[in-house]
């Protein structure tokens, strides 16, 4: 049986003696100790803590648990304190990065999770279980919420109210038992003979001369083969066409056809761009930090902000002028559009890195938004409207039941970005539907090669990404006026559509009105 163990590595700070680790790495070890499977880990490595990665690795393998699925960071690893924690090295996203991702995981026999990790990364984990029928066993402390309606995935609430952090360390006798009267490990811990242990890194080092001399044989067939490969990375080239029918009818009470809402959006455009230019852009400098919340907010049916929840001190700003951009986003977005949303997040990972995101669950919907990335006003603008993007292109009922996010894998077959993939996505192969996890050498190359496809190079990370940032440039520009180049065909395939052509007047109205009333206030 193959089981793959995901948990965190924190350093318990309450033990000041001595370094004491914490985290769910510690039930892989559990498993590893009481169970002759084939035990892996996917955790992630802190390369700057170097010495205490190398005695949790020694420790790992000598309780049987092969490490070589797991990530590598450069960060600290993550602190327990009295009245918390930092997730550190935990926070990073790691498991697509593994190139063995593909294959590996999905051939596995039982998952055993807990939530210390990254949230992204468990929910792919979770799709991964659910897109191949794997057997399950999450351990939570409340880190972040869990459900799944699956038989086969089993849900371990531990106790919070003692323990509101990290604290699988502490209970690992209660896990022991959960996980025994699963039939996973036994009580007794195994013994393992030298050659059964797990191999290392080095191990597959025997392979080197080997590799060697298939580059050698590799670095012939590029001289020879380069423009195959750039066939591969640029698709067959396809044409591609836009069937507009501008005379259709559309429920807007201020224009009657996509042709009448295309003349007022950009009348109203035009208008805008007396008060703003919604073009511009900001000089980033590009800041690494640790990602932070600072303040939840649960967002009520009126869409208004109630019980905030304040994790941490805003170190820049004010919390009202940080409501106001919740106050923005509302009055921009027609309501009856954000009636799945229900929370609000004010976040930063550094200047310049993630500005902001949704967090998509069957349960609803979290906006969140980095304060120190959301100071530029039109920049804010297209931030948000990028968002909605997201939320209109990614309903939770487009995705599989239990796949608890957004992972393409899960996307039902009439999806609405199902039909986007097909129509726009296709020509590339199944190998470049997720470039977020891909080396940047490959990132560029894909980019560069298909550069009349997309107009900046994160538009080409995913069809996710690609929609948002075409729904950006088809609600705050004018309609590109031929087809000659793919990435104008995406932005004007939204004029097929009478709902998209009533919603861009809708924005672009209600931005117009936001802006007028702005400027009166600060006459």
């Amino acid at each position: 049986m193959k089981i793959l163990a995901a948990g965190g590595i924190y350093i318990d700070t309450e033990n000041t003696a001595h370094i004491e680790t914490a985290g769910g790495f510690k039930i892989a070890s559990l498993i590893g100790r009481h169970s002759t499977s084939e035990t892996h880990i996917h955790t992630n490595f802190s390369t700057e803590e170097t010495k205490i990665t190398d005695a949790v690795k020694k420790s790992l393998r000598a309780d049987g648990v092969d490490t070589r699925r797991a990530g590598k960071v450069s960060a600290a690893y993550g602190r327990l304190y009295d009245s918390g924690f930092d997730a550190g090295s935990n926070n990073y996203e790691t498991v697509k990065s593994d190139r063995r991702f593909g294959h590996w995981f999905h051939d596995a026999d039982v998952f055993v999770l807990s939530t210390d990790i990254a949230e992204r990364d468990f929910r792919i984990l979770m799709a991964v279980a659910n897109n191949n029928d794997i057997e399950t066993h999450v351990f939570t402390c409340g880190e972040y919420p869990v459900t799944s309606r699956r038989e086969n995935v089993h849900i371990h609430a531990l106790d919070g109210a003692e323990y509101p952090k990290p604290g699988y360390h502490r209970q690992l006798d209660t896990i022991m038992g959960i996980l025994v009267d699963a039939g996973i490990i036994g009580r007794t811990p195994v013994e393992r003979a030298p050659d059964e242990m797990p191999k290392t890194a080095l191990h597959d080092a025997g392979r080197f001369l080997l590799q060697i001399a298939s580059l050698a044989l590799a670095a012939a067939l590029v001289i020879g083969g380069g423009i195959l490969l750039l066939e591969q990375l640029s698709g067959p080239g396809e044409e591609y066409e836009t069937d507009i029918d501008w005379q259709q009818p559309v429920d807007h009470a201020d224009c009657a056809t996509i042709e009448e809402c295309r003349q007022l959006g950009d009348r109203y455009l035009d208008e805008l761009s007396d008060y703003i230019d919604i073009d511009e852009e900001p000089h980033i400098f590009i800041e690494n930090r640790s990602r932070t919340d600072y303040i939840t907010y649960r967002v009520d049916d009126e869409l208004n902000l109630a019980d905030p929840v304040h994790e941490n001190t805003l170190p820049v700003g004010t919390e009202e002028e940080f409501r106001e951009i919740w106050h923005r986003f509302t009055a921009i977005i027609p309501p009856e559009r954000l009636t799945t949303v229900t929370g609000f997040n004010l976040f930063s990972d550094g200047e310049g890195n993630t500005l902001a995101y949704v967090d998509i669950q069957a349960d609803g919907t979290t906006l969140g938004v980095d304060i120190r990335d959301n100071t530029n006003r039109a920049a804010q603008y297209r931030t948000l409207i990028h968002e909605y993007g997201h939320i209109h292109s990614l309903p939770a009922g487009d995705f599989t039941d239990g796949c608890g996010g957004t992972e393409l894998d899960c996307l039902e077959q009439d999806a609405l970005l199902a039909g986007y993939i097909e129509r726009f996505w296709s020509q590339y192969g199944d190998k470049w539907l997720e470039n977020k996890y891909k080396s940047d050498p490959e990132k560029e190359a894909f980019f560069n090669n298909n550069a009349e496809d997309f107009y900046v190079p994160y538009q080409a990370l995913n069809p996710k990404e690609d929609y948002a940032v075409t729904f950006t440039a088809f609600i705050t520009g004018t309609m590109p006026e031929t087809d000659s180049q793919l990435a104008d065909v995406k932005v004007r395939a939204f004029y097929e559509d009478p709902d998209l052509a009533a919603l861009r007047v809708d924005i672009l109205g209600n931005l117009l009105a936001y802006e007028k009333e702005r400027v009166s206030d600060e006459a």
